[in-house]
């Protein structure tokens, strides 16, 4: 290299890195276990930095080694678990009058490193400095539990470490605590389930740090962080050693594999390389289960078993403070022979402990009295009940389990960590065999944050957090007396999911035999099944649907029957909507759902919805009408005013939608056709902006030139409404500006309102072409696109007037110009429309209608608009 100022031993440093990661991929590629690779780039990380140790020592010192200084090796490069791309973590441990000598090799150390292309984190630090931050930062004292002697003075090393570990063990109780903590508020950042569906190999719940976990509280509490030690003292179990290696040597073959397919750290396991790595290491799938599928149920169960190791190995050692372990005990009353409980936890006599543990049927209504008492389930108790019945044979239930299951399913409590823990002894498929299926399975979307399994117990979670909710939600759940067939819904709401049929069709059969399996009365059995066909019906409705026309809440209401079902139909529906993922249910959502209940309850009542709907629009028309300045009868804003839409008149606050209709008014008697408002909605995070032109005889075509107008802009549309007011089209757009997060600037705001002004009022200017950009950041899962298809329905059985037109596809960008293009372009006419985008998926409904006002009736004519509608609607735009 001409010029180079690099020393030789980068130069050569470098070289040997590229060769040495280039060896450590082909022995991964030829199938190595994952710890054999691991030790090969821990090998190649040791060289390295001996190589630069080695000449600072002789530029430094003549070759000598400096005494007084240790270099130590901690961390994951401690371990030697190394992934290619790992960073490597150094300290110099120094004696005080060591320092000078000691800056000197740190200098070249991370300078040398460095420039080889290392990451490298640095540290120089006395004994006791080293000590006394391991004390007071969980963070250092895990990775220095790691330390691994490298060069210098083997003396100061053992010195610093037999330091430490005494240290350690003194602390114990304390750190222990600090430990737990960290990894709490790690797991509530990366995932608090090990059921995610992009986990974080290292951090999310199950991953590597759990194993980590049971290596840094061994060394608080016995001084040890090598496995095999633990298993030697007794404080790991054989089999829980032995999945724990298993484990272990899984998750580290897979973090190589990210690291060699990014070639950099990677620690995320997204989408798109999960189905790579599924045909890269030879899954096939079966019946049913996609290759990749079977991949992911195999890393879920690694993690679900290495998630309960950490967990009782915690416990274990976790000690609770003497006094509250007095006043538990002092306080227990005896409940039958056999069953203590304190203020806090209830437990088996230990006497009665093993016997108690193998029968299914007391150790399931031992669960359900914990869960009516409120009653944590003591540690020793619990992992006697868990050793025994992962010793015991799987076999049906007899009619006492049956019995127990369904008392534990009638309260709310702590009825969700239950199931969690009977679902990782696999008793719950046991009850209820078909949901042996949904373990591990996969949910190919961003809607959905968790695998069908833990979505469903999230969902009954959801629900049973309703109980103390002060809202009109919790309100219902509190007027259920029996809980049971709500629990017991939400366990199984998904449970038709990775077949061919409709989830909710194939979930209705399934919960029929369900309820007969658990022996439930005929009355229960068609509730439950009925729960499950409809569990998306309140979404379809109050998402997709005008409220306002009483043909679609009266059709809600015929299909729901009763306002029991109702009540059930609506929680459930909440709760499920709630256990998707963060941010799901929104305050839009729980207003739509809000409002349809309230219509559907009242023709429940009354058998009259339009009345009370006339009424209610009559009352805020008047508020309204209060705040025009021009309140006379023949005045445009107030003729407006009459046309406005129940909707719409709930929506705004009567003082803003006077605004809005007062400059209307003043705008259209000056002749002008377009008006543009817009203000910023924090609780979206989003600009609303709202569209008002009179469109005349030009019918067709206006709500394709707004798409286009924000799309132009590079703007992503999150949600519209469409309104016609007579000759008036008055749309609503809920959109994020990938340009500026949060608020916009005025002078951008302008820029988009004469976009869209310029669109509309001039119908001869051509549209804008589709700018080439991905939504907010977004990586795009062209693979995962695929896996499930994009629809086009058609309804005309639901309104006489119009056809219902719903797409379900993955968003892409322009995809609702492109769409509203053509809807325009076959001179279909828009009468309504609700476009709701969550995350990558877009769920749009149109009503429509010929231009002579008729349905899309004709079968041709629909495959016609659906092959035009799924045409421009291309997974491999880029």
């Amino acid at each position: 290299m001409v010029g180079s100022s690099l020393s030789q031993v980068v130069l050569s440093g470098r070289e040997r890195l590229r060769e040495g990661r280039q060896r450590c991929r082909r022995q991964h590629d030829a199938g190595s276990r994952g710890t054999q690779v691991s030790t090969l780039v821990s090998d190649l990380y040791d060289d390295l930095v001996m190589e630069v140790w080695n000449k600072a020592c002789a530029d430094h010192f003549g070759g000598e080694t400096p005494a007084g200084i240790a270099l130590v090796a901690h961390g994951g490069f401690g371990r030697r678990d190394l992934a290619p791309y790992s960073d490597a973590d150094l300290m110099l441990i120094a004696r005080g009058r060591s320092t000078a000598a000691a800056e000197k090799i740190a200098q070249a150390l991370t300078r040398d490193l460095v420039d080889i292309g290392l990451d490298v984190g640095f540290a120089l630090r006395t004994p006791r400095e080293a000590c006394s931050l391991s004390w007071s930062d969980p963070v250092i004292f895990t990775s220095l539990t790691e330390s691994r002697f490298l060069a210098g003075s083997l003396k100061v090393f053992k010195g610093f470490f037999q330091s430490l570990r005494h240290g350690a063990v003194r602390r114990g109780g304390r750190l222990i605590r600090d430990l737990i903590e960290a990894r709490r508020e790690e797991r509530a950042k990366w995932g608090d389930t090990n059921y995610l569906l992009t986990p974080n190999l290292k951090k999310s719940r199950g991953g590597l740090r759990d194993i980590q976990m049971i290596r840094w509280i061994g060394f608080a509490r016995y001084g040890e962080v090598d496995l095999e030690q633990l298993l030697r003292l007794g404080a790991l179990t054989d089999e829980d050693y032995r999945m724990i290696r298993r484990a272990y040597d899984f998750l580290i073959r897979l973090r190589n594999e990210l690291h060699f397919r990014e070639n950099r750290a990677q620690d995320v396991l997204d989408r798109p390389t999960q189905m790579g790595i599924a045909e890269a290491w030879g899954y096939k799938g079966r019946e049913g289960v996609l290759p990749v599928e079977e991949f992911m149920q195999q890393f879920f169960d690694v993690t679900r078993d290495v998630r309960y190791a950490a967990r009782f190995f915690a416990d274990d050692n976790r000690s609770r403070p003497l006094f509250e372990r007095i006043i538990e005990r002092v306080m227990a009353k005896r409940i039958g022979a056999d069953i203590l409980m304190g203020p806090t936890h209830i437990w088996v006599d230990g006497k009665y402990l093993q016997e108690f543990s193998r029968s299914l049927p007391r150790v399931l209504r031992f669960m359900s009295l914990a869960n009516h008492q409120s009653r944590r389930i003591g540690h020793h108790t619990w992992q006697t009940i868990r050793t025994a019945m992962q010793e015991r044979e799987p076999s049906p239930p007899d009619a006492e389990s049956v019995g127990a299951f369904l008392s534990l399913l009638s309260r709310g409590g702590r009825l969700a960590p239950l199931l969690r823990r009977l679902h990782e002894l696999r008793i719950l498929e046991q009850l209820i065999p078909d949901f042996k299926r949904t373990r591990g399975l996969l949910q190919f979307n961003a809607y959905h944050k968790y695998t069908v399994d833990a979505h469903c117990i999230r969902a009954v979670e959801a629900a049973t957090d309703f109980a103390d909710d002060q809202s009109a939600m919790g309100r219902r759940y509190r007027r259920l007396k029996d809980k049971t067939l709500l629990h017991l819904a939400l366990l199984i709401h998904d449970i038709g999911k990775g077949y061919e049929e409709d989830h909710s069709i194939v979930g209705a059969r399934i919960a029929r035999k369900t309820g007969e399996l658990l022996d439930l009365d005929a009355s229960s059995i068609d509730i439950l099944e009925w729960l499950i066909l409809k569990h998306l019906s309140v979404n379809t409705v109050a998402f997709r649907h005008d409220l306002n026309d009483p043909e679609i809440v009266i059709a809600f209401a015929k299909e729901v029957g009763s306002i029991r079902r109702l009540e059930l139909l609506i929680v459930h529906s909440v709760a499920d909507l709630a256990a998707v993922g963060p941010d799901v249910l929104t305050d839009w959502k729980m207003k739509l759902i809000e409002d349809l209940y309230l219509r559907t309850r009242r023709y429940f009542e009354t058998g009259d919805l339009q009345v009370d709907q006339d009424e209610l629009a009559d009352e805020i028309r008047t508020k309204v009408r209060s705040y025009l300045p021009d309140q006379s009868g023949d005045s445009t804003s107030v003729n407006l005013l009459r046309q406005v839409p129940l909707s719409m008149l709930r929506r705004e606050r009567p003082e803003d939608l006077a605004a809005q209709l007062s400059d209307a008014g003043v705008a259209l008697d000056a002749g002008e056709r377009t008006l543009c408002f817009h203000h910023y909605d924090p609780i979206p995070s989003a600009m609303r902006y709202v569209v008002i032109f009179r469109q005349g005889e030009r019918r067709v075509g206006i709500f394709a030139r707004v798409a286009g107008a924000f799309m132009s802009c590079g703007i992503d549309i999150l949600r519209a409404e469409i309104v016609s007011l007579g000759d008036l089209v008055w749309d609503e757009f809920w959109v994020a500006d990938p340009d500026y997060p949060g608020q916009p600037p005025a002078e951008r705001v302008e820029k988009v309102v004469s976009r869209v002004k310029y669109l509309l009022d001039s119908p001869d200017a051509p549209l804008p072409p589709v700018r080439q950009t991905w939504s907010i950041g977004k990586k795009r899962d062209t693979k995962a696109l695929n896996v499930l298809p994009t629809k086009v329905d058609f309804d005309n059985e639901t309104l006489d007037r119009f056809t219902i037109v719903s797409l379900f596809a993955y968003d892409q960008s322009g995809l609702l110009f492109r769409v509203a293009s053509v809807l325009s372009g076959m001179n279909l006419v828009l009468h309504f429309a609700k476009i709701d985008t969550h995350l990558d998926q877009v769920a749009d409904v149109f009503y429509v209608s010929e231009e002579d006002g008729r349905q899309l009736s004709d079968v041709d004519r629909q495959e016609e608009v659906r092959a035009a509608i799924l045409s421009v609607i291309s997974p491999d735009e880029t």
